[in-house]
């Protein structure tokens, strides 16, 4: 049996800032055995060393030095957004209350003085990196509950819209409108069973199966026909017969779907869709192609990206909320797969516009190889 290794649990790292070497010494022969040090003896210094996010987990901090002092490089840290949440420890020999006030107004947690004693520094050492693990830990639930949010709101509002048509064309419409409004109902039904399962589930791998990829792409087609029929726009697929690693509902509603409804949205009318897949091994390659007005280096930037809504209207006006693409980019990565995406905008391609969504897909296991490219 193969053995695995664990990764190395990261050491929280203290960034220690002041000017006299004998007090870093104190500090470094105190710390060293418990955290990664880094060491600054002066203000901008310290600001250099806070520039790359995420490698400071707290900063001791002290109000005395050449240039500037520690007050301005507290007001300088609070002013920056990759660096206002890293809790800041003043440990200096200023004792006065006016100084131990400012220290808090210009946006420290905590305010030591010295001569300190190790015991309490350490204490307050491990509250403040406490205190920011759990605010972390909050961010990421909030976060995984909004992305849940933007599954339901976004995804079942396609079925939703299928449905409306049907009742709004009329009883005399409903024969021909009945397999895709079927659909939308199953799918819409599934949508939110998949939901509830996540939210039960936050901590565990979702749980994969083998999903016959050219049925997915069959119903993920018969759910958009309506958008494609009043576009015009023809789709194009060859996808043979193999299966992938996934989940159906999640492939079907927050993959194909948004993606097809994303090429559809920025399509020409009368244009043309093609999806396409082969084999590569290991996976199997999923090609989503359009002709349409493409993206910006900048769009592209953000696309996959919660926090930075970037919708656009479409060709012919269409409205959206920005959150497809990146659930395409969560539910691919669940499945274990990966995606890419190169775009031509039409202003500046005129002649060569449009968007292509690569996406790798594993192949089940077990299971003959159909793909034959």
């Amino acid at each position: 049996m193969e053995a695995h290794t664990a990764a190395p649990v990261r050491r929280p790292c203290l960034l220690l800032v002041d000017d006299t070497p004998a007090n870093i010494d104190i500090l470094v022969g105190l710390l060293q055995a418990d955290y990664t040090l880094k060491i600054a003896n002066r203000g901008d210094r310290a600001l250099k060393l806070c520039e790359t996010p995420g490698t400071i987990d707290l900063i001791l901090l002290d109000v005395m030095m050449p240039g500037m002092d520690g007050f301005e490089v507290c007001q300088r840290l609070r002013a920056q957004p990759e660096t206002r949440e890293i809790p800041i420890l003043f440990l200096t020999a200023k004792s006065e209350l006016d100084d131990i006030v400012r220290g808090f107004e210009v946006g420290g947690n905590d305010y030591l003085t010295k001569p300190f004693r190790p015991e309490e520094l350490q204490a307050r050492i491990r509250t403040h990196l406490l205190v920011r693990s759990q605010r972390q830990e909050l961010e990421r639930v909030n976060r995984d509950l909004l992305e849940l949010i933007h599954v339901i709101s976004h995804d079942v509002s396609n079925h939703f819209t299928v449905l409306k048509m049907g009742f709004d064309l009329g009883p005399e419409s409903l024969a021909d409108l009945m397999p895709m409004m079927e659909a939308a109902v199953r799918n819409g039904i599934n949508v939110t069973a998949m939901v509830r399962e996540l939210r039960r589930s936050q901590d565990k791998e979702m749980t994969l199966e083998p999903v016959l990829l050219s049925a997915a792409v069959a119903e993920s087609r018969l759910l958009m026909q309506t958008k494609l029929a009043a576009k015009e726009i023809r789709l194009d697929v060859e996808v043979p017969a193999v299966r992938v690693q996934a989940e159906s509902c999640s492939l079907v509603n927050s993959v194909l779907n948004n993606l097809l409804t994303n090429a559809i949205k920025f399509s020409a009318r009368g244009s043309t869709i093609a999806i396409s897949a082969r084999d590569e091994g290991e996976f199997v390659r999923l090609v989503v192609r359009d002709h349409g007005v493409g993206m910006t280096p900048e769009v592209q930037a953000h696309l996959f990206d919660l926090g930075k809504n970037h919708s656009r209207p479409g060709t012919d006006g269409e409205t959206g909320t920005g959150f497809g693409m990146p659930l395409v980019l969560r539910f691919v990565t669940q499945f274990g797969g990966r995606l890419e995406v190169t775009s031509r905008d039409q202003e500046t391609h005129p002649r060569d516009h449009g968007t292509e969504f690569r996406i790798w897909l594993k192949k089940s296991p077990n299971l003959p190889d159909e793909v034959n490219g």
